[in-house]
């Protein structure tokens, strides 16, 4: 019961924290620091958004503790805002725009907590996409650049965020909790999928590099890829957060950064039709590879080379300057190491 409540202290000291850096970020834009600022506006909405993540196991809801988050966050877009506005970065229309759309929720929420004090705060996804154009809008202004298309698809959806609180308020009755509520996306995802997403991420980047011909910096995207999806593992193991839902994230993400990746990678140097079945072929085979895992319940070794593999032994071959028409053969080899049943060790 006492480590709960101070897990219930932490979460609640970052709330005010972020309500704390949210005047900074404020003063800084006023101070003319675009960098700094920038940085503090970007980690200010990380936070948010880790906390979130990891509130929801450890500590229970509470009216308190939803209407602290609700503030924090807008008051970091709604200063940053104003502050643009007084730095002439920002059209001021654009910044009544934000803060008209939190005043209805004030005010609706004042008349939802009149009728019944029943009530927490719960954005409702509209909501959510709404902050998070706003924030991704603001980014760009704190360097001077006004970036039209993010800001007119911020205003969009925060006028359709405002008028679906007319019908639907983020303020909503404290309910049982359903069978359903388990299986929400925030409540699925744990610290160590943030990871698990990273690897994906690196994956994807890897691939547009790829396509644009850097492949240097592509080849270091899917090493990067391979770090995260270590330290994915490693930290749900130390904070105990192995279950299916993060097993099949993982396999996911592998097949992003190990199986798509290198195959546009290679589809990119090379388009003979030997490369094309060869690339096709590694392709089915990590697949294939990762469906295998998953079924399977082997404690300190793999059975067929990890597709993790792919990440490093591709990248170190273009490092190497390999010959270009070597590539399908060096697809097929990996293709065939990662469905055979050869026994590897588990790094510790």
């Amino acid at each position: 019961m006492r480590l709960r409540i101070k897990k219930e202290r932490i979460f609640l000291a970052l709330t005010l924290l972020r309500i704390v850096l949210a005047f900074v970020v404020g003063i800084l834009i006023l101070n003319d620091r675009k960098i700094i600022s920038r940085v503090f506006f970007i980690a200010t909405a990380l936070i948010s958004f880790l906390e979130g993540l990891t509130a929801r196991r450890f500590m229970q809801k509470s009216l308190i503790k939803s209407i602290l988050d609700l503030s924090a966050d807008r008051l970091l877009v709604d200063v940053a805002a104003v502050a643009l506005v007084l730095d002439n970065l920002l059209p001021i229309w654009v910044m009544l725009v934000f803060i008209v759309r939190d005043l209805l929720t004030v005010v609706i929420a004042s008349v939802l907590f009149y009728r019944d004090s029943r009530r927490e705060f719960k954005p409702t996804a509209l909501g959510k996409i709404s902050l998070f154009f706003q924030i991704i809008a603001l980014i760009p202004v704190m360097m001077g650049n006004l970036d039209w298309v993010l800001i007119w698809i911020a205003i969009a959806m925060t006028l359709a965020s405002g008028i679906e609180s007319l019908f639907k308020s983020e303020f909503r009755l404290v309910r049982r909790k359903t069978d359903i509520d388990d299986f929400k996306i925030l409540r699925l995802i744990k610290f160590a999928d943030v990871f698990t997403l990273t690897n994906a991420m690196f994956g994807i980047i890897s691939v547009l590099f790829a396509i644009k011909g850097w492949y240097n910096t592509a080849g270091i995207m899917m090493m990067l890829a391979v770090v995260s999806d270590y330290f994915d593992g490693k930290i749900a193991k130390i904070m105990g957060q192995q279950n299916e839902f993060g097993k099949e994230l993982d396999s996911l993400a592998d097949t992003v950064s190990f199986g798509v990746a290198p195959a546009i990678f290679g589809f990119t140097l090379i388009q003979t039709p030997l490369a094309i079945i060869s690339f096709t072929v590694f392709l089915f085979c990590g697949i294939l590879r990762l469906a295998r895992y998953n079924i399977m319940n082997l404690k300190g070794a793999f059975h067929g080379m990890p597709i993790t593999m792919n990440g490093i032994f591709i990248p170190l071959a273009y490092f190497f300057d390999t010959p270009i028409w070597l590539y399908p053969y060096i697809y097929l080899v990996l293709g065939v190491l990662m469905v055979s049943s050869i026994r590897i060790k588990k790094l510790p």
